[in-house]
């Protein structure tokens, strides 16, 4: 059975490859397989062929894995965000662990690692506290979307197809950020369209509107949203603003970051203020952290007390040690780490970041 580009298949998935695609094999050729399980057995197209491997995509799903559970959201394996929604959680530990011992094997030919098991997420969903979302002029259309003359393929704010800059899915709610995230993207997304400024063309880079990013306090309950866009218009912005923090109290920060580069970065060269505070206060432990829009933390705020508690344990501290923390961010972990040695240092090139570590500090 030879393998050749445009032909189709019936293949049986044997494992998982770095990066979450499965892995049949024809002939001792690896074939990848995106959106397919250990277990599956399906009827695949080659889409590509290389002399050593091939890469295909699935036609029709002939025999699902025993792994296999249903995605719960309406954007599993088109959206570049979630890569595994139909793969059972623990199962998905599992594979990690297994993926970082065959790296340690493949790449420095470590063998016989004691790589222990992952450590999971109390919360699976609702649990990240900062989401970026893309604006695009035309929104890239679901599978059963096309060739209907009913859908509106007009803008996009939403998240990118996976290896692409230019194609976004219009999300209506993303299921990985909590609740209230879901309604502010719908408020702005509905301001947009509203609006007399044009969106930021990815390929044209002309245009206004550019990224929402929302983050959230775990510890508090709170919001700050960050609107980027390609230059200042405040007459515009500040009626958003207000509209956001009267209908959601719990939105304590709205700004904007203005950037004219053709960066597809959600950062800006500069930031205005528009209603609120200027940085957004959550919680570690026992410390408190406060975030401005381009802080960098840990997305996953509960997760990353379970982190740094697994970190301390693992250096075993005893209150005489000097510390030495490379590529430190806003400090997050040589603070939580503070109490348990006698010097903390941390080393950071991000002039923003070394600015967030010290009033952390």
């Amino acid at each position: 059975m030879s393998v050749k580009k445009g032909r189709q298949l019936e293949l049986d998935i044997a494992q998982l490859a770095f990066g979450g695609k499965g892995i049949a094999r024809v002939d001792g050729m690896a074939v990848f397989v995106d959106r397919t399980v250990p277990r599956d057995r399906v009827l695949a197209r080659i889409v590509k062929k290389k002399k050593k491997y091939a890469e295909a995509r699935v036609v029709e799903l002939l025999e699902a894995s025993p792994m296999r559970v249903s995605a719960p959201c309406a954007y599993s394996g088109i959206c570049g965000g979630c890569k595994w929604q139909f793969l059972d959680y623990e199962r998905q530990l599992e594979f990690k662990r297994q993926q970082v011992q065959e790296s340690l094997a493949d790449i420095r030919q470590i063998q016989e690692v004691a790589v222990h098991p992952t450590i999971g997420s109390d919360r699976i969903f609702g649990y990240r506290n900062k989401m970026e979302f893309s604006c695009a002029e035309r929104r890239w259309l679901l599978p059963e979307e096309l060739g209907r003359d009913d859908i509106d393929a007009g803008m996009a704010l939403g998240l990118h197809v996976p290896g692409t800059y230019f194609k976004v899915l219009d999300i209506d709610a993303c299921l990985l950020q909590p609740d209230l995230g879901n309604r502010l993207l719908g408020d702005v997304r509905r301001f947009i369209k509203a609006s007399s400024r044009p969106v930021y063309g990815l390929k044209t880079h002309q245009g206004f509107w550019r990224f929402l990013v929302l983050r959230h306090s775990a510890a508090h309950d709170q919001w700050m949203v960050n609107i980027v866009t390609a230059s200042e218009d405040q007459e515009l912005l500040k009626p958003l603003a207000n509209r956001l923090m009267q209908a959601c109290p719990q939105v304590v920060s709205v700004v904007n970051n203005v950037t004219a580069r053709k960066a597809g970065v959600a950062i800006g060269e500069y930031e205005i203020g528009l209603a609120g505070e200027s940085v957004l206060r959550d919680r570690i432990g026992d410390y408190e952290f406060e975030l401005s829009s381009n802080s960098f933390f840990q997305t996953n705020t509960l997760g990353a007390k379970r982190l740094y508690d697994t970190v301390a344990t693992y250096a075993g501290l005893t209150g005489s040690e000097h510390i030495v923390d490379l590529y430190c961010g806003a400090g997050t972990i040589a603070i939580y780490l503070a109490g348990m040695a006698k010097t903390v240092t941390g080393l950071e090139m991000a002039q923003s970041a070394v600015d967030d570590a010290r009033r952390n500090c």
